[in-house]
């Protein structure tokens, strides 16, 4: 045999091996392929760091929003969330403007929040026209355990006027019976 023959015969016999060794035994598969694993577990996780983030339970408490406790437990539904800190009123994590004394900062008065609401309930809408769920006007009041009724009151109406009339006043666990 010839040197080329001997050289062509071991190329031929490297590849048969390899191909046995990927091959299917019993139905099975040898090897493990980590990279499609991998691309599953990272699918995974990111979906649950966006259902943690989106949970309605997720409520950051600080010394500016410690809302008053309560021994109730209760399911949290999702909603739209309205925050009432000491020095700011927030929808959906978002600023919409400053309080000071509890009262707004802008020249607008709470009518910026009604505008604020207005644009999220349209919002809200336009997902109801292209999925199928339906707006059901609830909105979640996070409250500072310091704010004062007549702040409150102020949020609620103009909740009110733009369509949101499913409220829950959401409290801190741990209250005393």
């Amino acid at each position: 045999m010839s040197v080329d023959a001997k050289e062509s015969r071991l190329v031929d016999d490297e590849m048969l091996l390899r191909r046995r060794r990927h091959r299917k035994i019993d139905g099975g598969i040898e090897g493990l392929n980590l990279t499609a694993m991998m691309d599953i577990m990272t699918i995974i996780l990111v979906f649950l760091i966006k259902q943690y983030e989106s949970a309605p339970d997720n409520i950051t408490l600080t010394d500016d929003l410690m809302p008053p406790k309560s021994s109730t437990p209760d399911e949290l539904e999702p909603a739209v969330t309205l925050t009432l800190s000491q020095g700011a009123v927030l929808l959906d994590g978002i600023k919409v403007f400053g309080l000071v004394n509890h009262q707004p900062d802008t020249a607008d008065g709470w009518g910026a929040l009604g505008k604020a609401l207005s644009v999220r309930r349209d919002q809200l809408k336009m997902i109801e026209k292209a999925s199928g769920k339906p707006f059901d006007g609830a909105l979640r009041v996070i409250a500072d355990e310091n704010t004062p009724y007549d702040t409150v009151s102020q949020v609620l109406l103009q909740a009110g006027r733009e369509q949101f009339t499913k409220f829950k006043l959401i409290l801190q666990a741990g209250g005393s019976k």
